[in-house]
């Protein structure tokens, strides 16, 4: 199976696939592609700046340049962008416009039979949804449909739900309205940081990526479950009354003992890097 990989240029993307590559051994892994969007609400809203800010700019901007400069054997735990790129020998790369004519292009020179999705913030059209064999699927991290949209996590907290999930569907010119191919949910703890229990919904979808897969290698695409439209939610980016609900609900939104150990995983053993949490409050 020719695979292509969509995801987000952030941890937890980078999270996914250091669990995915692995997994999708046996199959040919033709690219990745990276989101790198930036909404105007993740410069306004405290929250969500600071989730940008731990996501994306302190590792992508700070930390990665380092640990991409360290000798790199032996393996670390979880690799960057660049050390995947070099550990597969995959091209990964930022993509702008999914839709536009020389993106469109290249994924149809690449032929792929099934194209991957998680934590990708741009939206396919139908005729670029149409390019891949199979076509595509994505690993949405709420349980569809009642949780449609961004954030999912963050509003099942807020909804004193018991657990989190994280969805596979079929991607349609829609958002988060495709047919479902498996719900798996996660407790939510709430002596445990909002971001590090994040990071470990979209690894809970590989077994079902692999069925599929598996499936659609013999020639057989499972259809999946229309979604129940009566039950939809869909909701955008969250205010600063949200975070500041979750402030009071006694769920932190990270953790900086937390957040450096994550970090620490990406630095060769023996090597070092200031991680402490000083570094990162």
């Amino acid at each position: 199976m020719r695979i292509l990989v969509c995801s987000k240029r952030d941890l937890h993307g980078l999270h996914f696939l250091n669990r995915l590559l692995p997994a999708l051994a046996g199959h040919r892994v033709q690219e990745v592609w990276l989101s790198d969007k930036t909404r105007e609400a993740e410069n306004a809203v405290p929250g969500l700046v600071a989730l940008r800010f731990l996501e994306r700019t302190l590792p992508e901007e700070l930390v990665f340049p380092l640990v991409d400069a360290l000798p790199p054997s032996p393996d670390p735990a979880e690799a960057t962008f660049a050390g995947l790129a070099e550990r597969y020998r995959l091209p990964i790369q930022v993509v702008g416009d999914v839709n536009s004519s020389s993106a469109r292009e290249r994924m149809a020179a690449l032929e792929p039979d099934l194209v991957i999705v998680a934590r990708f913030s741009l939206l396919f059209d139908a005729d670029t949804i149409a390019i891949p064999r199979f076509g595509m699927l994505n690993v949405h991290p709420g349980e569809l449909p009642a949780y449609a949209g961004l954030h999912a996590p963050l509003r099942a907290v807020l909804d004193g739900a018991d657990a989190f999930a994280c969805s596979v569907h079929w991607i349609t010119p829609g958002i988060d309205d495709g047919p479902l191919l498996g719900v798996h949910r996660h407790p939510i703890e709430t002596r445990r940081c909002l971001l590090s229990q994040v990071r470990e919904l979209y690894p809970l979808a590989i077994p079902t990526l692999r069925a599929v897969i598996d499936e659609c290698a013999a020639g057989r695409r499972p259809a999946g479950h229309p979604q129940d439209r009566r039950q939809r939610r869909y909701r955008s980016m969250p205010s600063a009354d949200e975070f500041a609900h979750l402030e009071s609900l006694g769920l932190q939104l990270w953790c900086p003992t937390t957040y450096a150990d994550w970090l620490q995983r990406f630095v060769p053993p023996g090597q070092s890097i200031p991680l402490s949490p000083a570094f990162v409050r």
